[in-house]
């Protein structure tokens, strides 16, 4: 990873804020759905025009899958900082 690829402090912290935003919207929309169930429930799987998807069907979704939340993503800069020597 080169420099400047590399995010600035003030990048970080935006970002950190941003997922933390998300993820409380969902944890809402979570609640909200368990009180206030809707008829039309069912998961929907967006799948991009150059995905490996396309052409295989035997692949499976759960190998593609991305997970991400402030927790994770703090531990991850955590870990880009120690790398560097920064504590």
């Amino acid at each position: 990873m080169s420099k400047e690829d590399k995010l600035t402090p003030e990048q970080e912290k935006e970002l950190v804020k941003i997922v933390t935003e998300i993820e409380a919207e969902a944890i809402q929309m979570k609640m909200d759905y368990e009180k206030n169930p809707s008829d039309e429930s069912g998961s929907v799987v967006y799948i991009h025009q150059e995905s490996s998807l396309l052409e295989n069907e035997d692949e499976k979704l759960d190998n593609m899958a991305l997970i991400s939340s402030n927790k994770l993503l703090a531990k991850e800069l955590k870990k880009q900082k120690k790398k560097k020597g920064d504590k």
